[in-house]
């Protein structure tokens, strides 16, 4: 929490100590931190040279005679007088970065890629690719879109994961529009339900054309392959271009359906009567974005049995004699997940 301060996170557990128990003594801090007495000793030291830590004595029994003497006691500083002042020094240093970065692109506009203006980079391959993809998520401000092909975007999912997480506690919209084709590959729905816990908004389109992705309708990385994950890429930056992806991005969220009813936040067989339980209505959700019943069963980890047995109950309840009316009665009745119509801003 506190390192981009430049605090050691063994010192950050000390201070947030005091900061619960001002007045404690070295034993007792030692002890709370389960740590040698003279450990303990040179951190507050080191503490209190940076202001802290204040040093204080009081008056406590003697031990077997009744008496008292002095010991020393320890209290945090008051954050606020301690820390903001590092705060306001390391926002000074990364306004300066800011400053820095800011400068060098204009310079690298000027200087790079004269025949397209300097506004458009040639990425050759899928490690070019995740570098340039992990370098405009990180520096999203505002939101992020993506599409990715049925190929696997050149993006390893552990190395994704943790800028998803970062790009959302920033409090960056992330929508994406994937392919119904992702769809056949296991896993798919498990890492859906993640994402949208998580606050990624996701939709399903038929197709997608190309992987993209958009950044704040300022920069964009395009691939020049569709349904390649090594192909070339495009870093586009600050042009019309950019704003007509970004308009292209919003037909196809608009033309797509939601994945999971209410965002995937229901457990799997939990019931929602008086209509389907929470199962039936994904398995509705795959069905009315055209996925076989064994594709369904794959990708909710049940027999095709169950995914039959499912729909036929689902038949007899909305008073269907074919799947047609069934979707056509999930429609009209709520059962399939609502299209929120949320768009950016």
């Amino acid at each position: 929490m506190l390192g981009t301060l430049g605090i050691p996170p063994e010192h950050e557990r000390l201070y947030v100590l005091l900061v619960a128990h001002p007045g404690s003594t070295l034993a007792e801090l030692a002890d709370s931190l389960n740590t040698a007495p003279a450990d303990a000793a040179a951190q507050l030291g080191e503490l209190a040279a940076r202001g802290l830590v204040v040093a204080e004595e009081e008056c406590r029994p003697a031990a077997g005679r009744g008496l008292t003497e002095p010991a020393a006691t320890f209290r945090a500083a008051s954050p606020s007088v301690a820390l903001t002042p590092m705060l306001v020094r390391q926002r000074a240093v990364l306004d300066q970065a800011e400053a820095a970065v800011a400068a060098l692109a204009d310079q690298y506009r000027t200087v790079s890629s004269s025949a397209a203006g300097g506004v458009v980079e040639v990425v050759h391959g899928a490690a070019a690719t995740r570098r340039r993809f992990a370098q405009l998520l990180g520096g999203a401000r505002r939101e992020a879109l993506v599409i990715p092909t049925e190929v696997a975007v050149a993006v390893n999912q552990e190395a994704a994961d943790p800028m998803v997480h970062e790009l959302l506690r920033r409090g960056v919209g992330l929508r994406t529009v994937i392919s119904r084709h992702h769809l056949q590959s296991a896993g798919t729905m498990e890492a859906a339900r993640e994402s949208l816990l998580a606050g990624v908004q996701l939709r399903v389109a038929e197709d997608v054309p190309m992987r993209m992705l958009v950044c704040d309708r300022a920069n964009a990385l395009l691939s020049l392959e569709h349904g390649s994950d090594e192909a070339d890429s495009l870093v586009i930056n600050g042009t019309a271009v950019v704003r007509a992806l970004a308009l292209l991005f919003e037909q196809y969220w608009k033309q797509a359906r939601p994945l999971l009813p209410d965002a995937g936040t229901r457990a799997v067989g939990e019931s929602d009567p008086p209509g389907p339980t929470a199962q039936d209505r994904v398995i509705l959700s795959l069905l009315a974005l055209g996925l076989a019943d064994r594709t369904i069963a794959a990708q909710l980890d049940v027999s095709l049995r169950t995914v039959e047995r499912r729909l036929r109950a689902l038949t007899d309840l909305a008073g269907a004699r074919s799947r047609f009316q069934l979707g056509r009665h999930a429609e009209r009745h709520g059962w399939l997940p609502a299209d929120d119509g949320m768009s950016a801003s």
